[in-house]
C-alpha cells in the first residue's frame, strides 16, 4: 500500500500544468502515460538527459483514493519483463520473436485495467539485459541482481483518464543539465560497470527453463 496523498515530479524539457490523457509514446515501459517518480532529483535527470539542455522538474499532488494500481515491482520479475517487451516492441529476428511470444503468453498482465502502474524502470542500457535474457545470456536471478545497478528506481505511469483527472500540477523548478546531466550520466556508467563484472550471468534459471526448449 502507498500513502493515498502524495506529491509526484515530471521530468522535461517543459513545464506541464495540464498532463494530457493519451498522450505520450505508445511503445514506453508500460505503454502509452505520464510518467512521474516520488524522487525529485531523478525527475532532474529525466528532464536533462536526452537532450542535454535545461530543462524543468514538474511536482503534482496526486490522490490515490479509490484507484486501481499495478504494483509491479511487488510482483515476480517475470511479469514486469513480460509487460515490458510486450510494449517497448523492438525490431527482433524471428527467432526473438517466437521467444518474447511464448514468455508474454505465459507471464503477460492484462494492464488495461489498472489506473496507474507502478515498477521499475528500464533505461537503455537495462533493456539491453532483456534483451540477453531472450538470447539465453542472463538469469532470472541475474536481472534482480541487476535490478540495482545505478539505482533505476521506481517510476510511476498514470494510465486512465480518471488518473489523470486527480493529478494536480502544485510548481516547478529548474533543472540546469550542468547540475543534472552529470549524475544522469554516471548512474548509466555505473550500472554497465556493474554489471559487466557481475560474473557468470547464467547462473540460475534461464529463458528456456521457463518456457521450455520446445518453444525457443
Amino acid at each position: 500500500m502507498v500513502d493515498e496523498k502524495i506529491i509526484l515530479y515530471h521530468g522535461s524539457e517543459y513545464i506541464i500544468k495540464i498532463p494530457e490523457f493519451g498522450k505520450g509514446e505508445i511503445n514506453n515501459d508500460y505503454g502509452r502515460g505520464f510518467y512521474c517518480t516520488k524522487n525529485k532529483g531523478l525527475a532532474g535527470e529525466w528532464a536533462v538527459l536526452w537532450s542535454e539542455q535545461d530543462g524543468y522538474i514538474n511536482e503534482y499532488s496526486f490522490d490515490y483514493t479509490g484507484l486501481k494500481v499495478l504494483y509491479l515491482n511487488q510482483m515476480p520479475v517475470e511479469n514486469w519483463i513480460a509487460v515490458l517487451v510486450a510494449n517497448r516492441r523492438g525490431d527482433y529476428e524471428e527467432e526473438y520473436q517466437r521467444r518474447i511470444k511464448f514468455f508474454v503468453d505465459k507471464f503477460g498482465l492484462d494492464i488495461s485495467e489498472y489506473d496507474v502502474i507502478e515498477g521499475w524502470r528500464a533505461d537503455d542500457a537495462f533493456f539491453r539485459y532483456v534483451e540477453n535474457f531472450f538470447a539465453l545470456a542472463l538469469s532470472v536471478e541475474k536481472i534482480k541482481e541487476a535490478l540495482k545497478f545505478g539505482d533505476l528506481g521506481n517510476q510511476i505511469c498514470l494510465k486512465s483518464k480518471r488518473s489523470f483527472e486527480v493529478i494536480k500540477f502544485r510548481t516547478h523548478y529548474p533543472a540546469p543539465a550542468s547540475r543534472f546531466l552529470k549524475p544522469a550520466e554516471e548512474r548509466d556508467a555505473n550500472a554497465k560497470r556493474q554489471y559487466r563484472v557481475m560474473g557468470d550471468k547464467t547462473i540460475g534459471t534461464l529463458l528456456v527453463d521457463l518456457v521450455g526448449r520446445e518453444n525457443l
